[in-house]
């Protein structure tokens, strides 16, 4: 899809137009962040005299403190990655998402709203939160087409371990890795930066696929999704902005302990990853709980688990070779470990999955 047919999509207001012809009215009710449909619509009375505009009992679209992952991400096995065009002249609502999102800047210019301050946003810019952030955007133009890109967190620790082993590293690098592994509450990384055409193309086709193409690929829509996190990585660290952290960035030693526990899964442990780094087994654990908020056990099971689904989907190796090449000797409870983690045995896991696939690639 081109750039002209793209726009032709997006530039009629629809739904939009409620909001729009209540920001012409009373441009001053929309200036101030709200949490709930009841308040704006309180302080929309409020500044205009009560009575004077009648407000829709519900809002036109969706309002929630927090948006969970069930709530915008369907159940068939595409359902991982998801694009949702931002409505335009919709009041601030502050709100959380249990996902990932990258907010980009198409055409126009739109106001990224945290930590309660106002950040001008223009075209080719991009942002990306973190789950758990308090956020919201507001865009007040009829130009301004702002899309919303998503992905589930667990996602994104399953397809994106490659991209960031095979990146030097570097303020971006960091980021991902944070909101791979850091504990709730996030962090949010802008870039002012020009329309990148690479970027702009992805995004276009990112957007075909996920909402007009009838049968929709999980796979191409992972890879499009790839694409982009790939083409934010090469970004110049002089157009990234932290918008949590004012602190002067510093080495960030988690990538590099995650990466040797990858790399030596079957027979790592705390002790051996303290000494290959220099460190004490004291300051190692209490590292990964301050950065984490998990154990070091309960890292290295997680990315045991996640390596046992790899080779499940990815190879014919036999449940014995699995356990081996993650590092348990004791079956039942990789069993156990493995069922409580997807719900199912790894047998029924293999299945399934590659029934998926074959369905929706």
């Amino acid at each position: 899809m081109d750039r002209e047919a793209f726009l032709k999509i997006l530039t009629p207001l629809d739904v939009h137009d409620t909001y729009r012809e209540l920001y012409f009215q009373n441009p001053a009710a929309f200036a101030v962040p709200v949490r709930s449909w009841e308040e704006f619509c309180g302080r929309y009375n409020e500044l205009e005299g009560e009575g004077k505009t009648k407000l829709p009992p519900v809002p036109p679209t969706p309002i929630a403190p927090v948006f969970s992952e069930e709530e915008y991400f369907p159940q068939e096995d595409w359902g991982e990655v998801s694009v949702i065009v931002n409505a335009r002249y919709c009041p601030a609502f502050l709100h959380e998402l249990e996902f990932i999102k990258i907010i980009y800047v198409f055409r126009g210019s739109c106001f990224f709203y945290i930590d309660g301050r106002w950040i001008s946003m223009t075209e080719g810019n991009a942002c990306i939160v973190a789950p758990g952030v308090e956020q919201t955007v507001f865009s007040c133009a009829d130009e301004d087409i702002v899309l919303n890109l998503l992905i589930r967190r667990s996602t994104f620790a399953e397809s994106f371990w490659e991209l960031l082993e095979s990146n030097d590293g570097g303020v971006i690098a960091d980021f991902f890795w944070k909101m791979l592994y850091h504990k709730p509450g996030g962090e949010v990384l802008l870039f002012n930066s020009r329309p990148d055409m690479l970027l702009e193309e992805s995004v276009m086709d990112l957007y075909e696929e996920a909402l007009l193409q009838p049968v929709k690929s999980g796979l191409v829509m992972k890879s499009m999704m790839m694409a982009i996190f790939a083409y934010i990585l090469r970004w110049k660290e002089k157009d990234v902005v932290w918008l949590r952290k004012k602190e002067k960035h510093r080495e960030y030693p988690l990538a590099q302990y995650l990466l040797y526990m990858k790399e030596h899964i079957d027979e790592v442990s705390l002790a051996s990853l303290a000494g290959n780094f220099y460190v004490s087994e004291g300051y190692l654990s209490r590292y990964f709980r301050r950065e984490t908020g998990f154990t070091f056990s309960q890292l290295l099971q997680e990315m045991k688990m996640k390596r046992a689904a790899e080779l499940l989907i990815k190879t014919e190796c036999n449940i014995e070779k699995i356990v081996a090449l993650i590092g348990y000797t004791d079956q039942s409870i990789f069993f156990r470990n493995f069922k409580a983690a997807y719900g199912m045995t790894p047998l029924v896991y293999r299945k399934k999955k590659r029934q998926a696939e074959f369905m929706y690639t």
